[in-house]
């Protein structure tokens, strides 16, 4: 059974608060150095077989989107033997349940490939959200980078130590 499901990881400056009085029609913004550009965004799909687990992870271009799911999906796909039972559950994002992606659903269960989805409002039946915890959390707790390249490093490191596999 494998657990699909996406994360995003970005540069941010120091967290802070301000008070600003109320009802004053001032807005405080904290400025960012690097806006969308400063940004990683990873899909992931992490898997049961037997005692086995496994993570594999590709980077996005951008935010997620239905065509990166059906593309991540079919590398996976390729990987099935249609002699064996393959799951994936998915969470209920709209970029897991669009039209395109429905109509490929009868080529990938030839292939052996089978989605679920997991109810509604219960991210705590997703495993893979634990993997996110433990990445963003335990092995990168630095919550603040100075270039985008530091940010890849750290992140790279820290998928090596869970034996990640970039498909």
């Amino acid at each position: 059974m494998s657990f699909l499901d996406q994360t995003g990881l970005g540069l941010m400056l120091s967290i802070g608060s301000t008070w600003t009085p109320r009802g004053s029609g001032c807005q405080f913004e904290i400025p960012t150095r690097w806006g969308s550009s400063g940004r990683i965004n990873l899909m992931g799909c992490f898997t049961f077989d037997g005692a086995d687990t496994r993570l594999d992870v590709r980077e996005l271009n951008g935010n997620c989107t239905g065509e990166q799911v059906m593309a991540f999906l079919d590398t996976v796909a390729r990987t099935c033997d249609p002699q064996r039972l393959t799951v994936v559950v998915l969470d209920n994002a709209p970029f897991h349940k669009g039209a395109a992606l429905r109509g490929k659903i009868p080529h990938w269960e030839a292939q052996g490939l089978y989605l679920r989805y997991l109810p509604p409002y219960a991210p705590m039946l997703n495993h893979i959200e634990t993997v996110w915890r433990q990445l963003k959390g335990f092995l990168m707790p630095r919550r603040c980078y100075d270039s985008v390249a530091q940010l890849r490093d750290a992140l790279g490191a820290a998928l090596t130590a869970l034996g990640a596999q970039f498909i």
